[in-house]
């Protein structure tokens, strides 16, 4: 699929990944702060889609945003080789990240353009960092949130209807196992409830779009906490 916008200052980029039970579908999405853009766990991109993307204006940050969305990190790196590689910690023991790669951590955040803000959920094995994109009141996450609905495939609806995390957005129960300290999750939570976003974009699933956004993610994380 094309570059898709979603709001102002916010743009999609579809994309797909195979498991040995379904094919599925991720997103990598598009940000614009001031004076750059970021890209926010990056798919594989196509011509057209680096095109399109640097008619945008510059890739200032590329963001592995956790340690399970960084299978198109190189590539991307590549492609916009003056944008500034952040990964996670923890991703140098599953893949060797690009050379140019900064480790992002509470002690040493992101630089990201001005109107994009970040939140690390190290409490979390996957240590994902969260953003918020004020110009679109955006909350952006890659696996923090589902949302299958009846528009995604057959294989990726049937599994997430099997662990109860089809048909409304949801946090898969495997998470539970994931979580290192409970703390971390009621500051996540008060974090986005501070954003208050009114859509939230996640790498799998419907947007969520309406003025309770952020209760809609609290909900889905109140039994973690």
């Amino acid at each position: 699929m094309p570059l898709q916008p979603i709001a102002e200052g916010l743009w999609a980029v579809d994309g797909r990944f195979r498991t040995p039970f379904f094919t599925g579908s991720v997103r990598m999405t598009v940000i614009a702060g001031e004076g750059g853009l970021v890209l926010h766990s990056p798919v594989a991109l196509s011509a057209g889609d680096i095109e399109a993307i640097g008619q945008l204006g510059p890739v200032a940050a590329i963001l592995a945003p956790n340690t399970m969305h960084y299978a198109y990190l190189d590539a991307a790196a590549q492609a916009f080789p003056d944008a500034r590689v952040y990964v996670p910690e923890g991703l140098e023991k599953k893949t060797a990240p690009p050379p140019r790669a900064e480790v992002i951590s509470r002690q040493h955040p992101p630089d990201l353009p001005a109107g994009i803000e970040h939140f690390i959920f190290d409490g979390h094995s996957i240590n994902e960092c969260v953003l918020f994109h004020r110009r679109s009141s955006a909350l952006v996450t890659a696996d923090l949130l589902y949302n299958y609905q009846r528009e995604h495939g057959v294989g990726e609806k049937t599994f997430f209807w099997l662990i109860g995390n089809y048909g409304a957005p949801k946090v898969a129960f495997y998470h539970r196992f994931a979580v290192r300290e409970k703390t971390a999750v009621h500051e996540l939570v008060a974090q986005v409830r501070h954003w208050a976003p009114h859509r939230i974009v996640m790498g799998h699933g419907r947007i969520v779009e309406g003025v309770d956004a952020a209760e809609i993610f609290a909900a889905a994380w109140g039994r973690f906490g």
